[in-house]
């Protein structure tokens, strides 16, 4: 049952936070197409518990820190998992690889969700699994967008141990790839970890845009070929934005790809050649 009191209330809440800068209860009332003494009213009660806030020279409202704290609550709250389940469904059903969400966790990345597909053999990573930043496509993903002094603090930590032939072994090397993995919005592995692995991973951020997650596929480097990795890297920057929008964010902070924010139509779309790193 609708409390037409409470209705009538988050309806001046959402007037005043679609504007920017105050009102006066007369202007408010005419927004909301209701009487002056009861937006007046509503107004003292929202003040008292600090939703809103009153100039005391102006006599004009706005949005008190109160709803600050308590969204900052709502988003401390999101289920991370939950939020991305769909969209890793999403991933594997689409390119019929295994699915994988890691977040950052001792300098490594830290394995919390993945989604097998349903037929055929997939890269079976179990959650929990531990592994490095500088050679897997999650965890340069994770390492690319942190802030800049902590990305670097992490990067002179790293001892580069050579999984494979292709594993980065120098932090120069790893600070040209992930400005790389920067102006594309998507990082890969190219049996750099694991031979006969490959993989394509895009960062995840949070409400106050910093990364907090990586999603991403991986598959025998037969199957990965150069053109199903091209055709994938639209679909993961769209797929990690909008797991991102799902977590706060709103899409215009410097820290993400531009590729991200613009969107991922055809326009934006990149060819990738994963050979030698050519074209990254």
């Amino acid at each position: 049952m609708e409390i037409k009191s409470v209705t009538k209330a988050i309806r001046l809440l959402d007037t005043l936070g679609e504007g920017v800068g105050s009102y006066g209860v007369s202007e408010l009332a005419r927004m909301v197409d209701m009487d002056k003494s009861s937006v007046s009213r509503m107004l003292r009660t929202l003040e008292q518990a600090g939703y809103v806030e009153q100039d005391s020279v102006t006599q004009r409202y706005s949005l008190g820190l109160s709803l600050g704290v308590l969204g900052y609550k709502a988003l401390r709250r999101m289920d991370l998992r939950g939020a991305s389940r769909p969209i890793l469904e999403k991933l594997t059903e689409i390119t019929n690889e295994c699915a994988h969400m890691a977040i950052m966790a001792d300098n490594r990345a830290f394995y919390v969700d993945q989604v097998a597909p349903g037929r055929g053999i997939g890269m079976d990573v179990p959650v929990g699994t531990l592994a490095p930043l500088y050679c897997t496509a999650l965890g340069k993903a994770l390492l690319a967008f942190q802030p800049e002094d902590i990305r670097e603090d992490i990067m002179k930590k790293i001892v580069f141990e050579p999984y494979t032939r292709r594993t980065i072994s120098s932090i120069d090397a790893l600070r040209d790839m992930l400005a790389k993995v920067r102006a594309q919005g998507v990082a890969f592995d190219d049996e750099e970890f694991s031979v006969g692995v490959r993989c394509i991973a895009a960062p995840v951020f949070r409400f106050d845009g910093l990364v907090c997650a990586a999603i991403g596929v991986s598959g025998p480097s037969p199957r990965v070929t150069d053109m199903r990795l091209s055709e994938w890297e639209p679909l993961h920057i769209q797929l990690s934005r909008e797991l991102s929008m799902r977590l706060g964010w709103d899409g215009t902070t410097a820290s993400a790809p531009q590729s991200s924010i613009s969107g991922t139509g055809s326009e934006n779309k990149k060819t990738v050649r994963i050979k030698g790193y050519a074209g990254r």
